[in-house]
C-alpha cells in the first residue's frame, strides 16, 4: 500500500471513525462439517471456530443426523464432545459413520446447567468441537447459560454445534453466528424397501461471517449395519 493511500486512510479514520475504510479482516477459521456442500454453504469452509452454529428444523428434518455425521468427522481430527441431553445417541451408529470413539466423549447430563458446565469445562480443556443436543425449544435456562459457554469457547478456540428446535422468536438464535435450517424433502429407500436415508434442503438463515440466504439439497444416508 502506497504512503499516500495510507495517509488518506489515516485522515478518513480520524474524521469518520468506524465508518472509514480499513484493511479487510482475515477469513474466520472454520472446521469442516464433513460435507463439502455444507462447507461451501457456510461461506467460510465449515463450522466457525470459537463460535456457535445452530442446526434448526422440525422433527425428522435431518438436523440430528447431519450433526452426528459432523461429529463422526470431527473425531478423525481431534477431541470431540457430544452432550446427549435426550440420552438417545448410539455410539455404534457413530462407528458406522467412521467415528474414532477413542476421541469422543459422551456426556449425559441431568439438567441444562450440568450440560452447559460440562461443555464449558471440556471446551476449555482442549476439545476441538462440542455438539450440544438440546431439543428443548424456549427453555430460558439455555439462554441464561449460553453467554458463559460462548466466552469459554472463544478463549479456547472450540467449535460449538447446537441441535435445537429453535423458532423464529427463540432468543437462542441471537447467540448463533451461523444458523442452518433443514427441511426434509424426501425419504430414500433401497430396492428392498429399506430406509436408506433422507433428502433435505439446507438453507443458511443467519450468517455473521458470510452472506446468508444460501441453500442446497443434501442427501443424508444411513450406514449399513
Amino acid at each position: 500500500m502506497s504512503d499516500r493511500l495510507q495517509q488518506a486512510i489515516t485522515v478518513l479514520q480520524t474524521r469518520f471513525g468506524n465508518a472509514a475504510p480499513r484493511p479487510a479482516e482475515p477469513a474466520a477459521p472454520a472446521r469442516s462439517s464433513g460435507f463439502p456442500q455444507v462447507d461451501e454453504l457456510t461461506g467460510i469452509g465449515g463450522w466457525p471456530v470459537g463460535r456457535l452454529s445452530l442446526l434448526a428444523g422440525s422433527r425428522g428434518s435431518g438436523k440430528r443426523t447431519l450433526a452426528q455425521q459432523s461429529v463422526a468427522h470431527a473425531t478423525r481430527e481431534g477431541a470431540t464432545v457430544y452432550i446427549d441431553f435426550p440420552g438417545r445417541l448410539d455410539p455404534e451408529f457413530l462407528t458406522r459413520l467412521g467415528a474414532d470413539l477413542d476421541r469422543l466423549l459422551i456426556v449425559r447430563p441431568r439438567s441444562i446447567r450440568e450440560a452447559m458446565e460440562s461443555a464449558g469445562v471440556l471446551a476449555r480443556a482442549g476439545a476441538d468441537l462440542v455438539c450440544l443436543d438440546l431439543p428443548l425449544a424456549g427453555d430460558a435456562r439455555i439462554e441464561g447459560e449460553l453467554p458463559h459457554l460462548l466466552h469459554r469457547a472463544v478463549d479456547a478456540g472450540c467449535t460449538l454445534l447446537l441441535i435445537h428446535e429453535a423458532q423464529l422468536d427463540d432468543p437462542v438464535r441471537y447467540y448463533a453466528s451461523l444458523i442452518l435450517k433443514l427441511e426434509r424433502r424426501d425419504w430414500i429407500f433401497t430396492r428392498a424397501a429399506d430406509l436408506a436415508g433422507i433428502e433435505v434442503e439446507a438453507m443458511v438463515t443467519k450468517n455473521r461471517l458470510a452472506a446468508p440466504g444460501r441453500r442446497t439439497r443434501l442427501t443424508l444416508t444411513y450406514p449399513d449395519r
